[in-house]
């Protein structure tokens, strides 16, 4: 008698600590929007002209959210959520990098006209400006 109720003492903890290990070792669900932030800044990378302006950074944002895919696929949660969120850093740094080089092309631009004007001030000597 002695004997089965100290066998119940130990058995009681070492089954809930059983049930708890199961508990942790299983996959955790990821959150429920796991793809929709490195979607839309991919949209908006490639609304900004970034397959023009950062191509590589675009790829690589896409690379990483077809991998981000696969990993949720395999149910490796920590993954999916890593390779989503570089994505989406890769992405956001393509959407700048495409503004940025709008901003440089419409500076080049304006400094040509600015360039022509000057010309045809020092050509005409300012006289159609009096």
């Amino acid at each position: 008698m002695f004997m089965t109720s100290a066998l119940r003492k130990i058995h009681a903890p070492v089954a809930l600590l059983g049930v708890c290990l199961i508990a942790a070792c299983s996959p955790t669900r990821p959150p429920g929007d796991l793809f929709g932030a490195a979607n839309r800044q991919l949209a908006t990378a490639r609304q900004a002209s970034a397959q023009t302006y950062a191509p590589l950074e675009l790829r690589f944002a896409e690379e990483r959210l077809s991998q981000a895919q696969a990993a949720n696929a395999r149910e490796d949660y920590a993954a999916a959520l890593r390779l989503a969120r570089e994505s989406e850093v890769n992405a956001e740094l393509a959407t700048v990098k495409a503004r940025l080089g709008k901003a440089r092309e419409a500076t080049d631009g304006l400094r040509q006209q600015n360039a022509a004007l000057e010309r045809d001030l020092q050509t005409h000597g300012g006289e159609g400006f009096r």
